[in-house]
């Protein structure tokens, strides 16, 4: 009877499998020590990949790209900073979307909409309320902003004050702000950093087409007061600035953002990330909409 012997691999190969096995095993472990694929993806620094499940609704001669997920009221919208879109939200889009029906867009002329011409703030705030209507997704409605996001859901806050029951505000583009609290305690700074933020203006202008004197005056007069707000931002210091000017900024910030709304405003220091804090830590954004959730049912 004829013997058949069992090839062995040679031993580098052997022992180079077995690392692999051993890393792939680790990964494995790593992943749910964070808590899933999402929340391992942010401890890096990485967005999860976009699939694009939404349809691009048709607002009579130019459709914007819209993604709505989940179930339940009130209605999330979130709202991109500059140059981005629906896909940014990966990171806690299904997350948000596990609490109540949150919905994701693509402003003209980014992602998977059609273009626009230059505007102003309020009319796409405008723009995107009769994008929710004809799309059938019903207020009540909490507005989550990024960076040039904030700024247009303060607007829109303003003009559908009855449909609006919450915001969150993460690491915001608030020049308003920023020149009337921040800019005074600047001391030699200040020259350089108000060439900055009109460096910021000119960019947001021409990146997202906007009308942006018009708009900054929109922002101004927008009203958000009576509502429960979250800000959270990025920890920043000016080392330029002694320890004494530093708490003095820190402080006039929490201020600036609680003359929005009075007595309901929650300012949050989002350790552990810059500025995209939905990618760095999307558990704090999650948490923030989930209280604004529990306040508008009455939790």
């Amino acid at each position: 009877m004829e013997t058949v012997s069992r090839r062995r691999l040679p031993r580098p190969i052997a022992i180079l499998g077995a690392i692999v096995a051993g890393l792939a095993l680790g990964l494995v472990i790593d992943v749910a020590r964070s808590g899933g694929t999402t929340a391992w993806l942010a401890r890096h620094g990485l967005r999860p990949p976009y699939v694009a499940t939404g349809a691009r609704i048709d607002l009579g001669g130019r459709s914007l790209y819209l993604d709505c997920r989940g179930q339940g009221t009130p209605t999330v919208v979130l709202e991109a900073g500059s140059g981005s879109d629906s896909a940014g939200w990966t990171g806690v889009h299904d997350g948000l979307a596990a609490l109540t029906r949150t919905c994701a867009y693509d402003r003209a002329g980014r992602g998977r909409s059609d273009p626009t011409g230059r505007r102003t703030l309020a009319e796409a705030a405008a723009e995107l309320r009769s994008l929710l209507a004809v799309a059938r997704e019903p207020g009540p409605y909490i507005l989550v902003g990024h960076s040039l996001g904030g700024a247009f859901v303060r607007v829109l806050a303003g003009d559908a004050r009855t449909e609006v029951v919450g915001l969150v505000l993460l690491d915001t583009f608030d020049p308003d702000l920023q020149a009337d609290w921040i800019h005074p305690l600047l001391g030699s700074l200040r020259p350089e950093y108000e060439s900055t933020q009109d460096g910021l203006r000119d960019v947001v202008s021409i990146v997202d087409s906007l009308d942006w004197p018009t708009s900054e005056r929109q922002l101004r007069a927008a009203s958000a007061h009576g509502l429960p707000i979250d800000v959270l931002v990025a920890p920043r210091y000016e080392p330029r600035l002694d320890e004494v000017t530093n708490a003095a900024i820190a402080e006039a910030w929490v201020a600036a953002y609680e003359s929005l709304s009075p007595g309901r405003v929650r300012y949050i220091l989002a350790w552990g990330a810059g500025h995209d804090i939905h990618v760095d830590r999307p558990d704090l954004v999650i948490e923030s909409v989930r209280r604004m959730i529990d306040i508008a049912r009455g939790g």
